[in-house]
């Protein structure tokens, strides 16, 4: 048995694979944004261990979930599934960011920073990485501001954002298999009545990864639907660009990701 967390997790990829974790016997760990979420999650996937509420778009909540996953104890994994799409710019009270990029990107980063490190930890990205600037430049809105900001483009390079973070997350946790995952297009909340792909396609990446059944020697991988390893944007392994997207998210948290 594994024990087992998955942010954002009342609804979509993340609570079916809750769902999917709990019927094989895990210790899953839910978590919503508010209390409302949470008990639906928790109807949803009435095997669950526990569920967490915090707002991750919220500098201090974030900071208070980290506290409160690591009073749990020790996760064998952590899936950090949480994430935006649509929506306006809705700049964040403490720091001025925009929601979907403080939980999209900076949210992942606080974990990374403060969580005990877990034997696996997941990253969601999306193959709309490969529609970002790849620049690095103004990551969290400062300059540009509110009145250029569009969600698609600003989704596409966050994504590409937290494939940067992975990867520099990878090579400092040594011990943890630190991998990313495309999860597929598919008619979800985020995904939208249009897309194509299986949920259970990759729920069953979700799954493998959870369970630690694939080599954990893996770290810095992009994983895509059914289980199989992508090719992510050369970007992406880019070490300069790396540590200028930890130094940006450095200076905003305070919060240093030590090796």
């Amino acid at each position: 048995m594994v024990r087992v967390l998955i942010t954002g997790s009342a609804d979509g990829f993340g609570l079916e694979a809750a769902r999917q974790l709990a019927q094989h016997g895990h210790s899953v760990y839910l978590h919503a944004r508010n209390e409302s979420r949470a008990q639906h999650a928790k109807a949803a996937c009435p095997g669950a261990a526990g569920v967490l509420t915090a707002d991750l778009s919220s500098l201090n909540e974030t900071k208070a979930f980290a506290a409160a996953i690591n009073a749990i104890g020790e996760f064998d994994a952590i899936i950090l599934n949480a994430g935006m799409l649509y929506g306006p710019f809705r700049k964040t009270a403490e720091t001025g960011i925009p929601a979907m990029v403080f939980v999209n990107v900076l949210a992942p980063y606080i974990l990374a920073c403060l969580l005990n490190r877990p034997k696996r930890l997941v990253f969601i990205a999306s193959q709309l990485h490969q529609q970002a600037d790849t620049s690095v430049e103004d990551i969290f809105w400062f300059k540009r501001g509110e009145a250029v900001f569009e969600d698609f483009p600003a989704y596409c390079d966050s994504k590409f954002h937290v494939m940067l973070l992975a990867n520099a997350v990878a090579k400092r946790f040594h011990g943890t298999s630190v991998v990313s995952v495309h999860p597929g297009w598919v008619a979800t909340k985020v995904g939208g009545t249009e897309a194509p792909d299986k949920l259970e396609d990759g729920v069953e990446t979700y799954i493998m990864l959870a369970e630690g059944n694939y080599d954990q020697t893996l770290t810095g991988k992009y994983f895509v639907p059914k289980k199989q390893l992508g090719v992510p944007l050369a970007a992406t392994n880019e070490i300069n660009l790396q540590e200028k997207m930890v130094k940006a998210c450095e200076d905003v948290t305070g919060l240093k990701l030590f090796d």
